[in-house]
């Protein structure tokens, strides 16, 4: 299986990525460090999660080359225009003390209706040479038509709750339409879906953790998927999937366990 997975625009993203929302900044820099030792080659962060100083430091003090790191940020909420959108670029390269390779609107926040404006703010950045990735995240497919009927390229990555009880396929299979990738954030349900009876099931079949099994599943799926961990143990775990695969039996077991909205475990982001 690919490691990685190629944009339009020839960009190559990591597949398995480490997230760090609800990593304390104090402690991000030792567990991203962790990370990066694991194998882990994409760092996910946010302006919202106050730890991007801690991810560029571990990745300064790594002794890998930059160029083999990908870094994903995300707008601060209620950054709305080219000025928002220019200062929190700069606040986040500040922090970072190098490039991000990838940013994201973090929430649409449609009650606001100014996503489209802020998209557009963000083209404006990529145009200048600011940024060399732009995505969305959290975004529904109304709001996607919305962007996208505004012309030019679309979102390189479209960063969406997914995980076997809240699978998303719509919201995947529309961005596989649109060559929009999707990345999965809290992809093990917020860790009610390692308790699945039917995850640790598959999990002893394979000799497995059930964190193994779900990630396995959502790289099987095409999918970059974000785990978060806070054990050095477990971080190391969860990059160890690239030397098994699960049968299309075993796939389709856990496909079924999708819930729909009632497995929903982050807000809703037509609430916010």
């Amino acid at each position: 299986m690919e490691t990685t997975i190629t944009v339009p625009g020839g960009h190559r993203i990591p597949r398995l990525g480490f997230g760090t929302y609800q990593i304390a900044p104090h402690d991000t820099e030792q567990l991203v460090s962790v990370a990066l030792r694991a194998g882990y080659r994409h760092i996910d962060t946010a302006r919202y999660y106050r730890n991007e100083a801690g991810v560029g430091a571990a990745v300064q003090a790594s002794g890998l080359a930059r160029d083999s790191i990908w870094i994903t940020s995300k707008l601060p909420i209620g950054a709305d225009d080219t000025d928002d959108v220019n200062r929190a670029i700069d606040a986040t390269v500040d922090a970072l003390g190098t490039h991000v390779d990838l940013y994201l609107i973090h929430w649409p926040m449609p009650r606001r209706n100014r996503y489209p404006r802020t998209w557009q703010a963000l083209r404006a950045a990529q145009a200048d040479g600011r940024l060399s990735g732009i995505g969305v995240s959290n975004f529904h497919q109304a709001q996607l038509d919305r962007i996208l009927a505004g012309g030019g390229p679309p979102p390189m990555v479209h960063q969406i709750e997914a995980h076997p009880h809240l699978a998303n396929n719509d919201l995947r299979q529309y961005g596989a339409q649109h060559g929009i990738a999707t990345a999965a954030w809290s992809p093990l349900g917020a860790g009610s879906v390692l308790r699945d009876p039917a995850i640790q099931s598959v999990a002893r079949e394979l000799g497995r953790t059930p964190a193994q099994i779900i990630i396995r599943w959502h790289l099987q799926r095409g999918d970059i998927v974000l785990p978060k961990a806070s054990s050095p143990q477990r971080i190391a775990d969860n990059a160890a999937v690239f030397d098994f695969s699960l049968d299309p039996h075993q796939m389709a077991r856990i496909d079924r366990l999708d819930r729909g909205e009632e497995g929903r475990t982050g807000p809703h982001p037509e609430r916010l």
